[in-house]
């Protein structure tokens, strides 16, 4: 099947009018599939100039934070890029606006550092944006009847192509340990939407399904998925995971405590796409041993026991996830509309 999207980046055009072919592409077939009935996974018709800023709903937050529904002429980092990864993470053809938000000074620094002229901005964690799902956190609140301390368990997951494999009963019984010397009497899955019928039926195993809620925040172009997620962290007393991900700055963010359990485990599935993800157009050569060592670096700071945050947690955090970058509305809404010249200034000099 062909990829037209990416065949329309291709074309010997600017990147910005390609970028504006492919965004009256998708627009133009979505709404012909709607006028025949067609079933489409996602039927939002949201769909930025910078493609990738429909994960999570990045863009969409953004402009409902500021009132601002101009385009964004920058790429929003739509995670934290561990391992002193100093390679152009994601679709190439967007790097050539040469505009990049992220969050925090550890991201900032290899950016200016490896891409000197490109613009960049701190805009801090992308949870801060997002509201409260009210009604989602009445249907948590309604399954545990509203009573008792909570622990939130981020499993490690992979994506459409690939996914970990490891002991997941194992960890599960691990989490109930851990929220039993926690006193919490609730425990919540946040499962990556293709496992959550895995963790369903693990949980169905060991009896627990009325103190265990197992639920997911969406696939990554759910526009509620940092919504449900900022939800689920707000709702519950301690989190707890079994990989370095963003989820953790976020946790501490909301000033929630978190342990990160040592896992053991290997990706299976497409080879071809985990060797582009983890291979050197995508990761840097020192991604894998620089990764492990903030790894053991996480794992030793929240390690299980810890029931408050730490000011070293928190200055961490910081550092990685930009606590301190926060920006008001009206930052963001300046910084959406800087990004178009920011673009054209730096397209201009390239071409």
């Amino acid at each position: 099947m062909v990829d037209i999207p990416n065949q329309i980046q291709k074309l010997p055009l600017p990147v910005i009018t390609r970028m504006r072919i492919e965004r009256f592409y998708i627009r133009s077939a979505k709404s012909i599939r709607r006028k025949l009935n067609q079933k489409i996974e996602n039927d939002s018709m949201f769909y930025p100039l910078v493609r990738n800023n429909r994960l999570y709903g990045n863009e969409a937050l953004l402009h409902e934070y500021s009132q601002n529904s101009a385009d964004l002429y920058a790429i929003i980092e739509h995670g934290l890029y561990f391992g002193n990864n100093q390679q152009k993470v994601g679709l190439k053809h967007e790097w050539e606006l040469g505009c990049i938000l992220t969050g925090g000074v550890y991201r900032k620094e290899i950016i200016s550092r490896c891409f000197p002229d490109y613009y960049c901005e701190m805009i801090g964690p992308m949870i801060h944006y997002a509201k409260i799902d009210e009604s989602y956190r009445e249907t948590i609140k309604n399954f545990f009847h509203g009573t008792g301390k909570t622990l939130l368990f981020f499993p490690i997951h992979g994506n459409s192509f690939f996914s970990p494999e490891y002991d997941t009963e194992l960890t599960v019984q691990k989490i109930i340990e851990v929220a039993n010397s926690m006193d919490c009497k609730n425990i919540i899955i946040c499962a990556y939407h293709r496992q959550q019928d895995l963790f369903n039926k693990i949980v169905y195993q060991t009896g627990l399904t009325k103190r265990i809620f197992v639920t997911t925040n969406g696939d990554r172009y759910d526009q509620n998925f940092m919504r449900r997620q900022k939800t689920l962290i707000d709702f519950s007393d301690y989190t707890i995971s079994n990989s370095l991900g963003t989820h953790l700055g976020y946790c501490i963010f909301m000033g929630k405590p978190h342990i990160l359990l040592p896992q053991d485990f290997s990706y299976v599935g497409d080879k071809k796409a985990i060797d582009l993800d983890f291979g050197t157009s995508n990761r840097s050569e020192n991604y894998r041993q620089d990764f492990e060592t903030e790894t053991k670096r996480f794992q030793e700071l929240f390690h299980a026991g810890q029931a408050e945050i730490t000011k070293e947690q928190y200055q961490v955090c910081d550092f990685y996830w930009g606590f301190s970058q926060i920006k008001t509305p009206e930052q963001i809404s300046s910084i959406i509309d800087n990004s178009r010249e920011y673009a054209r200034a730096f397209l201009k000099e390239v071409n």
